[in-house]
This record gives C-alpha cells, structure tokens and sequence, in this order.
C-alpha cells in the first residue's frame, strides 16, 4: 500500500476514534470538518448546546486531541463552538 493511502488510512481511524470518544462524554454535540489551520492534519469544529460550559469541552477535546496525537502523530486541533 503506498504511503499516502496508508496515512490517509491511519488518519481516517485517528479521526473517528476521536469523534467516537467526544460523542461518548458529550451526548449532543456535533462534529464537522473544517479547513486545516496551518500545518495541522486535521481540524474539526464541535458545536456545543448551551447547557454544556464551552470551556470543560474545549479543554477535553484539547485532551483528547494530544491523546490522538501521541497515538497515531497526527496534529489535531478542534475549534469548540456554542449552537446557534
């Protein structure tokens, strides 16, 4: 398998091992993809209802991200954000 389609793969699993984790502790939430920041492998937007305190889930996702990271050395970043 060539090397791209590899990351590609290890990315997609890095990424919905993630999601599935968030969804887990946040019932509620919703997860997209949003254009990459700078040199990141992927970034994500979280929509949060308002009930929940943005800062607790930020902070877990940041957690949650450096776990990822550590596991599969893809740069994650999330972008938390409250529903509109």
């Amino acid at each position: 398998m060539p090397e791209t389609m590899a990351k590609g793969k290890s990315l997609a699993e890095a990424v919905t091992k993630l999601v599935d984790s968030l969804h887990h502790k946040y019932q509620g939430i919703k997860i997209k993809p949003i254009e990459k920041y700078e040199d990141e492998d992927f970034t994500f937007e979280v929509t949060i209802p308002k009930i929940l305190h943005i800062d607790q889930v930020e902070e877990t996702c940041h957690m949650e991200c450096i776990k990822t990271e550590d596991e599969y050395n893809f740069f994650i970043l999330p972008k938390v954000v409250y529903e509109k």
